[in-house]
């Protein structure tokens, strides 16, 4: 979609299906921020086609846009083309296994200070700065930035269409490239990771926030210890282990997106 065609404001998500249902988490996402944003809201759902993806997308979302099928290492790869896939000037992802129980209107103040801006920090259940430095070795080791691509802001600009063309560039390529650095031996390719070794390449480790927004709890056993208990008693309210969160939730176990679940969401758009 060229520039002049790109309007507004606006989430967006990627939903394509493998051996992994996306369709209904990324229709579960869409509903939690139809239920607690308090503006109207613009979103969009990439899918593999959109003819024939779960029929609720297409009532839930503003746009739900076919992925155009090239050679990719993985689907991860297709992040690479955000710019051109976005029906919106200034976009913010997610990622398709997360809910919003939180108002983002607020957060616009701080995405628009930069052209980029993504998450560089990530909390656990009790809002504190989770410590990734044992699951994110590879970056710390090698000082790289400490890019989240779970949750992002990008504008259409020269310098992020050359950030997305290097991150391709880096999928493309990973096997050398990946080899430039310490402790390459056991990644494959990866959004995070690819994300910090283009930003590396092009000085912009900046894009990644060192303050604490944007974020979202990120449910992973490296990030937030064990847990056993959640529940939702309405999409404001999302309680883990006995803790309210506060930010959006990066649930993470793809099973936690329930029939029931969507159906308890649809009750409140």
């Amino acid at each position: 979609m060229h520039v002049d065609d790109k309007n507004g404001f606006g989430y967006l998500t990627f939903a394509l299906n493998s051996d992994v249902d996306y369709e209904s988490c990324a229709l579960l996402w869409a509903l939690s921020l139809r239920a607690t944003q308090k503006l109207p809201v613009k979103i969009a759902v990439v899918v593999n086609d959109a003819k024939s993806c779960r029929s609720e997308l297409h009532d839930v979302c503003d746009h739900v846009i076919s992925v155009p099928k090239r050679p990719v290492v993985n689907n991860m790869q297709y992040e690479a083309d955000i710019l051109h896939l976005t029906p919106f000037k200034e976009t913010v992802k997610f990622e398709a296994d997360m809910l919003v129980p939180c108002d983002l209107e607020i957060w616009k103040h701080r995405f628009r200070l930069q052209d980029l801006c993504i998450t560089g920090s990530v909390q656990n259940h009790k809002r504190k700065k989770a410590n990734d430095l044992r699951y994110r070795q590879f970056i710390n080791e090698n000082l790289l930035p400490n890019a989240y691509n779970g949750l992002y802001y990008v504008r259409v600009t020269k310098q992020n269409v050359a950030f997305f063309k290097e991150l391709d560039r880096i999928f493309n390529n990973w096997d050398d490239e990946i080899k430039k650095f310490r402790l390459w031996g056991a990644h494959e390719p990866s959004t995070d990771f690819g994300m910090a070794m283009a930003l590396r390449n092009l000085g912009m480790d900046d894009c990644v926030s060192t303050t604490s927004l944007p974020t979202f709890v990120h449910n992973k056993e490296h990030c937030v210890g064990n847990w056993q208990y959640f529940s939702i008693p309405k999409p404001d309210q999302i309680i883990v282990n006995g803790a309210k969160i506060t930010v959006p939730w990066h649930y993470h176990d793809k099973t936690k997106c329930t029939e029931d679940l969507i159906s308890k969401y649809k009750a409140y758009v």
